[in-house]
């Protein structure tokens, strides 16, 4: 064999073995990469806040009043302190708290109003003409009775045909407590509330949102605000709920 067939079989041979040996690490890498894709699968329908969401529920069914229980919905990835029963028409809770983002919610009330006078949310007019402060109760606090109204909505929720109405209102700071005249960096307060009337009684959902952490929060406690529903099956297991009375 002359010298360039030698030579020519010689470079045919290492670059079938070269081929080889980048074939088998693009398998290999391949093979990783299919595995870094089923685990990350794995992770997500385990754990994504997308998919699955906790309920929050308040005001424990009783016969009193014909008041039932209410609920909420937070992503099972977020931290929510454990319901606080005030009275038998109220139920509070703690702060709600975004593991990436921070504190989300300063704190939440639900509550009930029983012989409200209307059969349905409806029958208060459009939801952007409610007076909400006083048509709903919370007129008692100062920071409700200055809020503004940002936005207003009506829902249906599409299983019952229950009616809900959905606020955004914006509290400022008491002038008097500005550090200067151009006003304070956030509003004091930003609530998130939700109300129906079921059988006569009036539900109420309030979210007092964190002002600081509202661009980065905010659409996901809207999500929370928009999964209030009334009339649900008590299902919280006696150990969630703390009563205020022997707190």
């Amino acid at each position: 064999m002359g010298a360039f067939a030698c030579a020519s079989l010689s470079v045919a041979i290492s670059l079938t073995s070269t081929s080889t040996e980048f074939a088998a690490r693009a398998d290999d890498e391949d093979e990783e990469l299919a595995e870094l894709e089923a685990n990350m699968k794995r992770v997500m329908e385990t754990n994504s806040g997308e998919q699955t969401f906790v309920r929050q529920i308040g005001l424990r069914s009783s016969d009193k009043a014909n008041v039932r229980a209410c609920a909420f919905e937070v992503s099972s990835l977020w931290r929510v302190d454990g319901a606080r029963v005030v009275d038998a028409m109220t139920t509070e809770w703690g702060t709600i708290v975004d593991p990436v983002n921070g504190e989300a919610v300063q704190g939440a009330r639900a509550f009930a109003t029983p012989d409200f006078g209307v059969k349905s949310i409806d029958d208060l007019g459009k939801p952007e003409n409610v007076a909400v402060a006083k048509v709903l109760g919370l007129d008692g606090e100062d920071s409700y009775r200055r809020a503004d109204m940002l936005g207003a909505a009506k829902r249906v929720d599409a299983s019952t045909g229950q009616v809900y109405y959905d606020w955004e209102l914006v509290a400022s700071p008491p002038a008097k407590s500005c550090p200067s005249a151009v006003g304070c960096l956030y509003p004091e307060h930003i609530y998130l509330i939700s109300a129906s009337v079921l059988d006569g009684v009036l539900y109420v959902l309030s979210l007092d949102a964190t002002p600081a952490q509202w661009r980065v929060t905010g659409n996901s406690v809207k999500r929370i605000r928009n999964s209030f529903t009334v009339g649900v099956a008590d299902e919280a297991p006696a150990s969630q709920i703390v009563d205020a009375a022997t707190a």
